[in-house]
């Protein structure tokens, strides 16, 4: 009895007592004998046959007496027979078969199966009536199961042990076994911050804290008796837990504790929460497992940082597989413009240049790779803005048509190249200016245009914008249709990926990193547009782009040929200058030529330049004194710009204050707007856009440049030498305009200021003070690229690094020297050539005189020589000089960016050859300029190098104002060019 539980044992005591209650009644008379009240019957039954019989007997109708029998024997189920016998033993009437079931009876006159009832005839008996009855009960074991007590105990019995079972089951489910706990127990379990369950072993809780009920939102008495498994606990896979699987019945079933497992509980809201689990069963009577003490432990929040843990292991190894093909994308690209770098600086290093031309050839080589490379690293950051959700657009009016003609006009010599058509169409009339990005629209252009030239070979390429009117906003529309290679259909979309072409043949025979069209479309995106593409395999392929133009209204509609006649008036438009208003500027900078350059500059438009020499000069002039603008830069020394400026506007100044600084890093504009600087301009100063500033903020006035030029003076002297420079490397001449006697005592100072500080930095250097080393090279970093001496700058960079960094001695010493040796070639064209330092030549020049000692062509018969269209006015004759002799040391920058693999720099070259070649008057240097441009940034480093020789080839037909006078004049400078064969 032991082994039974207390509720067994509860039920079966109840039902016992049921049955004996039952029993007892039976035995009292209070529940009827079925049994007996059948004997009484039967008994009755024989009486009343007993009288019958003797009357007929009587009468002596034994014939009647059988009819009789026999008709009671019919018509009672229980009786089987009966007679009618004497007292001598013969039977006067009788049933059919009575002899054969009828037994002897001893003293006794009845039995459950046989009555006997005596007849006497006065004091003697006469006979007997005798009855044959069917048994009361079987016999044996189904007999005494037949027993009406019998199965009424059983019936009782079982009935009330399965209802009290039940019963005292539920009762004690709802028993509250807390109260058998100590108030101060379960008050310590209630302020357990984990959940705490007590269950029994069949899941049922018995006792629940505070703190899991609070889950639930439940009282612990409301969870009393219901089972733990039918809450809905979810496992890792989000399934639902099975019986066998949840801890407490394995702590149950195997005796042993269970921990740490971890289980999710959904809540009534949607949520769920995470809980690590430790089961510990609990011993009862008879050393048996009678119940189960759970804890819970939320882990809700340390799985949420897990998930957010794996998810960022996860993004980073996407990101370093992402890198690992960024790598070997870039491998190829960037080992390419190294390569010519590389080689051609060494074939320069060991002097095989057999002549200035080859070695000019050389260096505009090792520059064009150069620019490759800082095109790609452009387009690289391009994407990184994309893909941080940083890029930034800047929305003005555009005209959508002249972008496109520059961009055609540009890339229209690839297109000669390859022999193949680039064709502009209009179809219908369109806005004259929508609203969009400008730079972005025309990057957009120019990467279509330009992949659908590079994957062309025969045929053209067909650019045919419209004006979509259509339901909802109004686009403007573009197709770019070639009759390339085509794209085949599965890689229609994977195209728009980041470094992803067709496939790897596709990169082996046209190279390019598959940027351009992932920019592209994401710029497309951002304009409120998007690009599709349309192409068959072998036949060719569309791309087509549907850009948001804004608000039109009151924009005018132009047909065909009122585009075409703006377009060539846009190209043939001049130069233009500015006329200011008086005014007076503050220009803060701690580099003497810095300030000099810009009242050069300045002063030239009429308006009056004071100068600070840092901040805290410029704050005290700026306080007592008054002006229009105040140009300040941000690095200096005693008070920098930002802090000056602070300064000034907590004192209430509102003069525009503008920044000048060589940080051009994006996202230093807005340091300075947020330190009170009105606008920012980084060096060196874009001369051009520098001046349309200053005309917004002062009001100045567009003239055009050919009504403020003097007629030209035909026999203006021109300051290029005819003699050949005397040593063996390349003077250096600043790109300031020499025919200025204020710019040339700034450039003299400069370089006399230069030699004085490299014999000061060198006593710096054998005293180890590198601070003053780093100082040096920070101001000579700035000063020289604004004397327009900017081959001084990456040494000076390079400088400033290894003095700053601890790098030995012996490296530092080679830089200075490295410095010395350019110092000695800077040009001084305020001297005589036999005082100053080597002489700039003109290398067109140069090239010629090779040429005719060696009995060949000065330049090629198909082509005119290049004039600049402001070579008609001698004032402008030393700007015209001094931009060629700087176009020769750019392209030997570009050449030498793009070997490097420096591609931004390239962009920088091209982006400056693209506004000075026009302000000069060379045109013919601006589509290529910005073709270049556009490569570089994109990365297309193969594409801009050829585009970089094609410049090269127009810088040697170039010709100085002196040596073109006698040169056909005649018609418009794109006129000119054409008919020279150079579009």
């Amino acid at each position: 009895m032991r082994r039974l539980s207390v509720k067994f044992r509860v039920v079966l005591g109840l039902a016992g007592l049921t049955v004996s209650m039952v029993m007892l009644s039976f035995y009292l008379g209070i529940i009827p004998n079925k049994a007996g009240a059948v004997r009484e019957g039967r008994a009755s039954l024989a009486e009343a046959i007993a009288v019958h019989s003797t009357a007929l007997v009587t009468r002596g109708d034994f014939q009647g007496l059988a009819a009789h029998f026999k008709l009671l024997a019919a018509r009672n189920v229980d009786l089987l027979s009966l007679a009618l016998r004497r007292s001598d033993g013969r039977s006067l009437a009788a049933t059919v078969g009575h002899d054969g079931r009828w037994e002897s009876m001893g003293g006794e006159y009845s039995r459950d199966t046989q009555v006997r009832v005596p007849i006497w005839a006065g004091e003697h008996k006469w006979g007997q009536l005798e009855l044959r009855f069917k048994a009361l009960n079987a016999g044996g074991l189904r007999g005494f199961f037949e027993n009406p007590i019998i199965c009424l105990s059983l019936f009782m019995g079982g009935f009330c042990f399965v209802v009290f079972y039940f019963y005292i089951g539920k009762v004690l489910r709802h028993l509250d076994p807390s109260k058998a706990i100590p108030g101060r127990v379960r008050s310590a379990l209630d302020t357990l911050a984990g959940g705490l369950l007590v269950l029994d072993h069949k899941e049922q809780i018995v006792l629940a804290n505070k703190s899991f009920a609070a889950l639930l939102e439940k009282t612990p008495e409301g969870l009393l008796g219901i089972r733990a498994g039918d809450l809905p606990w979810i496992d890792a896979e989000e399934k639902t837990v099975a019986k066998p699987d949840r801890p407490w019945v394995q702590a149950l079933d195997r005796g042993e504790v269970q921990t740490n497992r971890i289980l999710r509980l959904g809540l009534s809201d949607g949520g769920r929460l995470t809980f690590s689990i430790n089961c510990a069963p609990v011993l009862g009577a008879g050393g048996k497992h009678a119940g189960v003490l759970v804890s819970f432990d939320d882990v809700t929040q340390l799985e949420k940082k897990e998930i957010e843990l794996r998810k960022s292991k996860e993004q980073a190894e996407t990101a370093n597989q992402a890198k690992s093909t960024f790598l070997a994308s870039m491998s190829h690209e960037i080992r390419t413009p190294m390569t010519a770098i590389l080689g051609f600086t060494e074939i320069l290093k060991r002097g095989y240049g057999r002549n200035s031309k080859d070695s000019s050839r050389y260096l505009d080589t090792i520059y064009s790779n150069g620019k490759n490379l800082l095109e790609l690293i452009n387009d690289i950051l391009d994407l990184s803005k994309v893909e941080s959700g940083r890029m930034e657009i800047e929305t003005a009016w555009a005209e959508p048509h002249r972008i496109i003609h520059e961009v055609i006009q540009i890339l229209g010599i690839k297109a000669q190249e390859k022999g193949i058509d680039l064709r502009f169409e209009v179809e219908g009339a369109l806005p004259q200016q929508i609203q969009t990005d400008p730079a972005r629209f025309r990057q957009i252009i120019f990467n279509l245009v330009g992949n659908a030239l590079k994957f062309t070979d025969k045929g053209g390429v067909t650019v045919a914008c419209r004006f979509g009117k259509s339901a909802g906003a109004p686009r403007f529309l573009i197709d770019i249709a070639d009759t390339g290679i085509g794209i085949p259909p599965e890689k229609m979309q994977s195209i728009f990926d980041p470094f992803t072409q067709a496939d790897a043949a596709v990169s082996r025979r046209f190279g390019g990193t598959g940027l351009g069209l992932s920019i592209s479309r994401n710029f497309a995106r951002a304009l409120g547009g998007d690009i599709t593409v349309e192409s068959v395999p072998g036949k060719g392929s569309t791309f087509r782009v549907a850009l948001a133009t804004g608000d039109l209204k009151g924009v005018p509609l132009l047909q065909p040929e009122q585009l075409a006649a703006a377009a060539k008036a846009s190209l043939e438009k001049g130069a233009s200058c500015w006329q200011f208003p008086e005014a007076c500027i503050l220009v803060v900078d701690d580099g003497a030529e810095n300030r000099e350059l810009l009242r050069l500059f300045l002063e030239e438009t009429g308006v009056t330049v004071d100068e600070a020499e840092n901040g805290q000069v410029g704050v005290e002039k700026a306080t007592v004194g008054h002006y229009d603008v105040i140009l300040m830069d941000v690095n200096m020394p005693v008070m920098d710009g930002f802090t000056a400026t602070r300064k000034l506007r907590q004192q209430g100044l509102k003069t525009p204050i503008i920044a000048l600084t060589a940080n051009a890093m994006k996202g230093f504009e807005q340091e300075c707007l947020d330190a009170g600087y009105s606008g920012y301009f980084s060096k060196p100063i874009d001369i051009d856009r520098f001046l349309r500033l200053m005309a917004d903020l002062l009001g100045g006035k567009p003239l055009e440049a050919e009504a403020v030029m003097p007629p030209a003076d035909l026999n203006a002297p021109n300051r290029v030498t005819d003699a050949p420079p005397s040593i063996s490397l390349p003077p250096i001449v600043s790109k300031l305009p020499t025919n200025n006697a204020r710019f040339l005592n700034l450039i003299s100072r400069f370089i006399m200021r230069l030699h004085e500080k490299l014999d000061s930095v060198e006593q710096s250097r054998l005293q180890g003070q590198r601070e003053d080393i780093a100082a040096f090279a920070h101001w000579l970093k700035g000063a020289g690229g604004s004397i327009g001496f900017d081959a001084l700058t990456e040494p000076a960079i390079r400088l400033e690094k290894l003095a700053k960094s601890g790098d030995p001695d012996a490296d530092i010493q080679s830089a200075i020297r490295d410095l010395r040796e350019l110092a000695a070639r800077l040009v001084d064209p305020g001297k005589e050539p036999s005082e100053a330092s080597p002489v700039a030549v003109d290398t067109t020049q140069q090239t010629t005189m090779a040429n005719e000692e060696q009995g060949l062509p000065s330049l090629p018969k198909a082509v005119k020589p290049l004039t600049s269209r402001l070579e008609n006015n001698p004032r402008l004759h030393g700007v015209i000089c001094r931009f060629i002799d700087k176009l020769r040391e750019e392209l030997k920058r570009a050449e030498s960016a793009l070997v490097k693999g420096d591609l931004s720099e390239l962009a920088q070259i091209a982006h400056w050859l693209k506004g000075a070649g026009g302000t000069v008057g060379f045109d013919a240097f601006t589509a290529p300029a910005a073709r270049l441009d556009t490569l570089a940034k994109s990365e297309q480093a193969e594409q801009a190098a050829q585009v970089l020789n094609d410049i090269k080839s127009l810088s040697d037909n170039i010709l100085a104002p002196s040596v073109t006078q006698d040169q056909d004049e005649s018609g418009s400078p794109i006129e000119r060019l054409s008919s020279a064969g150079i579009n």
